[in-house]
C-alpha cells in the first residue's frame, strides 16, 4: 500500500513538473519572440516601415469591418465573443443598432479579411500612386469618379457609403469639378487622415508632405481644425516611418512646430502637442485603464476624427512594440472600431515595420499577397 501511494505521489509530482517546465518554455519562447520583434523594429529600414504603415491601415480596417458600429458592448460580445482576435464575417442576422450595415456587407459578399468602402478608396489611391509613379490627385479623382458610377448616392449602396462620400458624389452629379472649392464638405471623419498615410509613406520630407496633404485635404474638408489635426496625424506616421521612436514623438512634433511652412498649414501649436498626450498610457499609476480597448469609451466611440485619433495615440504608447495588441485593442473597442483600428494599424505598422505585423493578419487579408507587393512598391518610391 505504501509503495502504491509513493508511486501515485511520484506520478502526480512528475506531471506537475513537466507541466511547469512546459509553461516556462512557452513563456521563454514568447519572450524571445517579442524581443526579436523589438530588434526587428529597431533595425527596420524606411521602406519596411513605410510598407508596414500602408498594410497596417488595411489590416486595421479589415479587423474592424465585421464588427463595425456596435455601440452596445454586451451585444458585441454576444455576437462575436468577448475578444475578437482575427478577421470575422459581418453578421447578416444581427439586431444591434447598425445591423443593417452588417447585413448589407454580408449580402454584398464581404467576408472575413475584406475591407469596407473606405478601404476600397484607399486602394484606389494606392493603385494611382503605383501607376503614376507619384501622387497625382487628378488620376486619383478620375478613379474615384469610376467608383462613384457604381453607387446610387444612398447610404446602403456598395459596401455602405458614408456621409462624406455621399456628399462628394452628390456634388459631382451636380457638375462641380474636383478643383472647385465648393466640393469641400463640413464633415469631420477620419477618411482624409487614412488617405494621407500613403503620402506619408511616399514623401520623406515633412515640408513636402504637409504641402501636398493640405492641398489634397482641402478638396474634402472645409474645416481647418479637422484638416490641421489630420495633417498632424500624418506627420506622426511620417516621423515614425522616418525612424523616430515612439518616445521621441513629443519632442519631434514640437520641433516641427518651429517650421513656419509646417506650422501655418497645421494651424496651431496645440495640435502638435496632441499626439504626445497618448503617453499617459505609460503612466498607469496616474490613469489606469485595465482593459485598453475601453480607451474608446474615454474619448468617444463615434466617427469624429478627434474622438478616434486620441485613442490611436494612446494605444501606440500603450503597445509601442506590439502591433497585434495595439490594433486589436482598437478593433475591440466598439463604435467606429474600423476607423479607430485603421488609424492605429498605420501607426503601429510604421513603428514595427511590415515584419512586425503577425503573419495570420497578412494571410487572412483579402488579396494580401498582392497588397504586400503594392505596399513595397510605394515604399520604395521617393518623391
Amino acid at each position: 500500500m505504501q509503495g502504491l501511494r509513493y508511486r501515485a505521489f511520484r506520478n502526480i509530482a512528475l506531471f506537475w513538473l513537466v507541466w511547469l517546465m512546459g509553461c516556462a518554455n512557452q513563456l521563454q519562447a514568447q519572450s524571445t519572440s517579442q524581443q526579436q520583434k523589438v530588434t526587428d523594429a529597431m533595425n527596420a529600414t524606411r521602406p519596411e516601415r513605410a510598407a508596414g504603415a500602408v498594410i497596417g491601415l488595411l489590416v486595421g480596417e479589415a479587423l474592424g469591418m465585421g464588427t463595425q458600429w456596435y455601440y452596445d458592448m454586451d451585444v458585441l460580445h454576444r455576437d462575436h465573443g468577448i475578444w475578437v482576435n482575427d478577421y470575422v464575417d459581418p453578421k447578416p442576422d444581427g439586431d444591434h443598432a447598425f445591423a443593417r450595415v452588417s447585413k448589407l456587407r454580408y449580402d454584398q459578399g464581404l467576408r472575413a479579411g475584406d475591407v469596407a468602402q473606405s478601404g476600397q478608396i484607399y486602394m484606389l489611391l494606392l493603385d494611382s500612386i503605383i501607376s503614376e509613379g507619384r501622387f497625382n490627385s487628378a488620376d486619383f479623382f478620375r478613379r474615384l469618379d469610376g467608383l462613384f458610377t457604381t453607387l446610387n448616392g444612398e447610404s446602403y449602396s456598395g459596401r455602405y457609403t458614408e456621409s462624406l462620400y455621399r456628399l462628394l458624389l452628390g456634388k459631382r452629379r451636380d457638375g462641380i469639378a474636383w478643383d472647385n472649392p465648393a466640393m469641400a464638405t463640413s464633415q469631420d471623419s477620419a477618411d482624409g487622415a487614412e488617405l494621407i498615410v500613403l503620402l506619408a509613406a511616399l514623401y520623406p520630407e515633412p515640408e513636402t508632405f504637409v504641402r501636398e496633404a493640405d492641398r489634397f485635404l482641402k478638396v474634402f474638408f472645409t474645416d481647418a481644425f479637422t484638416r490641421g489635426n489630420q495633417i498632424t496625424y500624418g506627420l506622426v506616421v511620417q516621423g515614425l516611418i522616418n525612424g523616430a521612436g515612439v518616445q521621441d514623438i513629443n519632442a519631434y512634433m514640437k520641433g516641427l512646430s518651429k517650421n513656419k511652412q509646417i506650422y501655418t498649414r497645421v494651424g496651431g501649436y496645440d495640435r502638435f502637442l496632441t499626439p504626445g498626450y497618448g503617453a499617459i498610457a505609460q503612466q498607469q499609476d496616474l490613469v489606469t485603464i485595465k482593459e485598453p480597448r475601453y480607451i474608446s469609451h474615454v474619448y468617444g466611440m463615434d466617427c469624429q476624427f478627434m474622438h478616434l485619433v486620441p485613442a490611436a495615440y494612446y494605444l501606440l504608447y500603450r503597445f509601442p512594440d506590439n502591433f497585434e495588441m495595439a490594433t486589436l485593442s482598437a478593433s475591440n473597442g466598439g463604435g467606429n472600431n474600423m476607423a479607430r483600428a485603421a488609424l492605429t494599424g498605420a501607426l503601429a505598422g510604421a513603428v514595427n515595420g511590415l515584419n512586425g505585423i503577425p503573419e495570420r493578419f497578412i494571410k487572412g487579408l483579402a488579396d494580401g499577397e498582392n497588397l504586400i507587393r503594392k505596399a513595397r512598391q510605394v515604399s520604395t518610391l521617393i518623391n
